[in-house]
């Protein structure tokens, strides 16, 4: 009788801790200047956009991200540096962004995160702290060059898992 007792204990604090995990749904919303700009900048065709690397040496990564389903429990930034993401061979693909958070505010807020589509022909510059996912390709693969400061993985990658930080999980809704 202990141990059934103890076991439902146990199953009772399994069904809290589950009923704490929140499921957050972003709908895709089209990328225009407007919508994106407190996330970052558009870069069209023509026309130059600075990129502020803290003073740091550019470095250029080819990244490729491949598909998996629409929904993560982790989010990154870089407070140190923006970053450009150039898309290769016109995939069309998913990016999840959250606003920058203050500098001294280690989590984002949740108010205000985005998902836009990507249609594979514009870049986007992301500004410094804005938080993001990597892209969701709705094909096969999106290929990326991504321009950043050199040493940015490794010196100024801020990552916080939404699950144990803010007992959340983001599904992206096409």
């Amino acid at each position: 009788m202990a141990n059934t007792a103890a076991a439902r204990a146990r199953e009772q604090k399994v069904e809290t801790r589950e009923r704490l995990i929140r499921t957050i749904c972003l709908r895709v919303q089209p990328l225009d200047q407007e919508s994106f700009a407190p996330y970052g900048e558009i870069i069209g065709e023509r026309g130059e956009i600075p990129v502020d690397l803290d003073g740091g040496a550019l470095t250029v990564i080819a990244q490729t991200v491949e598909p998996r389903p629409l929904s993560f429990d982790f989010l990154g930034r870089h407070q140190r540096t923006e970053q450009v993401f150039v898309p290769l061979g016109g995939a069309t693909s998913i990016l999840a962004v959250a606003a920058p958070s203050a500098a001294d505010s280690a989590l984002p807020e949740i108010d205000r995160m985005a998902a836009f589509l990507l249609d594979g022909k514009q870049a986007v510059k992301l500004y410094r702290g804005t938080w993001h996912a990597s892209a969701f390709p709705l094909g096969e693969q999106a290929t990326f060059i991504v321009l950043d400061r050199q040493g940015t993985l490794e010196e100024d990658y801020d990552l916080r898992d939404l699950k144990t930080s803010l007992g959340i999980v983001v599904e992206i809704q096409p």
